[in-house]
């Protein structure tokens, strides 16, 4: 457009001075004032480029100036080729077209979620040792050109990214291209393995050491010692290249195809690489010879802190590999470390036991592979949650069936013989506890016969004892009595004595008034008679009489 204008400008002069001759003095002074102004018009608009808002100009100049240097492809001192500086929004002047060409290219928007990874196409070379540039402070004094140039920036690509917004820079400089963000997701954590920064020596420290090979701190090249957590990171992905090691819980089981589900229990890529009928069981040989699959399921994990060490040991742990002993697809973890693992100590453990022994004692080998197995994940820094042995298959070969067959036989004939010693000493027991019974009933009857002895003998002696007291009481009145008549008759006489006593009874009811023996005669022996007639008359009962003398 420029060049049309900057001819049109030449045209129009070309025709006023071909009017010049023609017209007086003064009109000939005006029209090359006119003229001229046209002239420097057409320079000035000419020169003229015009840059938009979402746009940046790129200067190359043509001619008067120095070629470029071998190797060198931007110009800082005027040299011809494309500059250093750019044009930024607005019109800018001075540049002819037969000096300078100006391209203009569209700024750069790096979008959210994304980083711009920058390349320099000149400046100082890489060393031969160093895949990426020096990290820069800013971002900004990277994309200048000039700043770029000045401050010794290497070619090549860059370790400093762009974060999400829009950058004008000098594309015949650099060149950005978007790449996306980091996200580390929740359950895994990110190692990085750095291919920019300053390599580790002795002289910075003390670090872990893995096959010879040191963990470094960030911002150094090698294998970061600090894992990146769960997040998302604008980060040069190319420069410090990620690798996602899962900290979650894994599983892997290792069963025998009919024992097995439909659906596998085992990790992704193994369940995708292996068929449905595939046997994935571990196969042990014990010390009597005989070999037989064990399904078993070993649980581990690889916590945060330790997952550097196993990238530093096995580059990435979870990645799927063909591994060329099982010539099966597993991953890394697996294949190098978990399944040899358990190999290696299930069969250790079963060549020390004899089959059956093997079958029999399933709880107690269980826990010495966990033992073991967790020592040896241990070296790798691995940390197992526990090994779960499950189905022995001693019955999968025809000498094992015939080994089971003779323990199950052995053990119905011990159970039998058992039953058999479990019923005689039931009636063992119930013979004694009837035994016991009538023991027993004897006892209670010996021990009753006993009281009731006891009992008769106490009351013998109490009515014994009643006796002697009434007898000795008897006596006791008795003789009281007899000292009581003795002083009677010795003060009234024996004759008023017993009238006395007479009267007594006479008094109590005891003597009939009217009396039953006829007394005669005068003298006082034939009174005395008669009263003692009567006393024993009354004290002697009349015989019964029977019922028909009666009548």
């Amino acid at each position: 457009m420029t060049i049309i204008i900057f001819f049109l400008v030449l045209a129009i002069v070309a025709l006023g001075a071909s009017f010049v001759l023609t017209l007086p003095a003064a009109g000939r002074i005006a029209l090359w004032v006119l003229s001229f102004s046209l002239f420097v018009f057409g320079l000035v608009v000419g020169s003229s480029v015009v840059v938009d808002e979402n746009q940046v100009g790129i200067i190359h100049k043509q001619f008067f100036g120095k070629p470029l240097p071998t190797g060198q492809i931007i110009a800082r001192e005027g040299e011809m080729g494309p500059q250093a500086e750019i044009l930024g929004p607005g019109w800018h002047f001075g540049y002819y077209p037969f000096t300078y060409t100006v391209r203009v290219d569209n700024v750069i928007n790096v979008a959210p979620g994304q980083a711009g990874f920058v390349t320099a196409r000149d400046g100082q070379p890489l060393p031969e040792s160093e895949m990426f540039a020096p990290a820069w402070e800013s971002a900004q004094d990277m994309l200048n050109p000039v700043t770029f140039l000045a401050k010794g920036g290497r070619r090549g690509p860059q370790t400093t990214i762009l974060t999400p917004g829009t950058y004008r820079y000098n594309t015949a400089l650099h060149e950005v291209t978007p790449i996306p963000a980091l996200q580390v997701d929740a359950g895994t954590v990110a190692v990085i393995k750095s291919n920019s920064g300053k390599p580790w020596t002795d002289a910075d420290g003390k670090a872990d050491l893995v096959n010879g090979v040191p963990l470094v701190p960030r911002n150094h090249r090698g294998v970061w010692a600090e894992p990146i957590t769960p997040g998302g990171y604008y980060l040069n992905t190319r420069a410090y290249m990620p690798i996602i090691v899962k900290t979650t819980q894994r599983t892997y089981t290792y069963q025998a195809a009919k024992s097995r589900p439909a659906a596998m229990a085992r990790n992704k890529a193994a369940s995708s690489a292996s068929g449905p009928d595939e046997d994935w069981s571990v196969s042990v040989r014990s010390k009597d010879g005989f070999s037989f699959p064990v399904d078993v399921r070993v649980a581990c994990a690889v916590e945060a802190k330790n997952a550097p060490y196993l990238v530093a040991l096995l580059g990435n742990p979870d990645s799927v590999v063909q591994d060329e002993q099982e010539d099966e697809k597993l991953e890394v973890l697996e294949a190098r470390i978990i399944l040899p693992s358990v190999r290696a100590i299930l069969r250790n453990v079963a060549e020390t036991m004899n089959a059956l022994e093997f079958v029999n004692r399933r709880s107690e080998i269980e826990a010495i592979a966990t033992q073991r197995i967790t020592a040896e994940l241990a070296r790798y820094r691995v940390t197992c949650d526990g090994v779960y042995v499950g189905n022995i298959h001693l019955d999968a070969t025809e000498a094992g069936k015939k080994l089971i067959m003779t323990q199950t036989e052995r053990e119905v004939a011990v159970n039998q013989q058992k039953l058999y010693d479990q019923q005689k000493q039931a009636e063992e027991s119930r013979a004694k506890f009837v035994r016991a019974q009538e023991e027993a009933e004897q006892q209670r009857q010996l021990a009753a016969a006993e009281y009731k002895v006891r009992i008769e003998g106490e009351n013998a002696k109490s009515q014994i004892a009643r006796a002697k007291g009434e007898a000795e009481s008897q006596v006791i009145i008795g003789e009281g009595r007899a000292k009581a008549y003795k002083l009677l008759v010795e003060t009234l006489g024996r004759d008023q004595v017993a009238q006395l006593e007479m009267l007594k009874l006479v008094v109590e009811g005891k003597v009939q008034i009217t009396p039953q023996v006829m007394v005669s005669g005068s003298s006082g022996a034939g009174t005395m008679d008669a009263l003692a007639g009567t006393i024993l008359r009354q004290a002697v009962p009349a015989p019964v009489q029977s019922t028909q003398s009666a009548k």
